[in-house]
């Protein structure tokens, strides 16, 4: 039995095989996206790399094709959204709140940018 492997139905009814990511995976999916200048298309490449639809492996172009439902879907579970709002695969715990050193109080982040402003 393989490790890590999350079974979904997707909205079209096909049954999708999502596994484990690793490194690799997303060197892969930089390589398959190399030059192309769309935004997503580096994610939809990840998507066929660890996904099966049906238990049959796709490719980059299979995920153009599919209907934007089941891409929204298996978006959702790869990069992850999924059903609790987390990555079923991701461990990791939320960082904590970064601590301003001369005051000790918490930074928040400001919506507009990634510089941080006093509370």
């Amino acid at each position: 039995m393989i490790k890590d492997v999350k079974h979904t139905i997707l909205p079209s009814g096909r049954t999708a095989t999502i596994r484990a990511g690793k490194g690799r995976d997303l060197m892969r999916a930089h390589r398959v996206a190399a030059g192309n200048p769309e935004p997503l298309a580096v994610s939809f490449a990840l998507v066929a790399e660890l996904a099966e639809i049906d238990g049959r492996p796709v490719v980059y172009e299979d995920i153009l094709e599919m209907e934007l439902e089941d891409v929204l879907a298996l978006q959702d579970e790869v990069l992850g959204g999924g059903n609790d709002g987390a990555n079923f695969f991701s461990g990791a715990k939320p960082a904590a709140p970064e601590i301003d050193s001369q005051d000790r109080e918490p930074l928040r982040s400001s919506s507009a940018s990634d510089f941080h402003i006093r509370s």
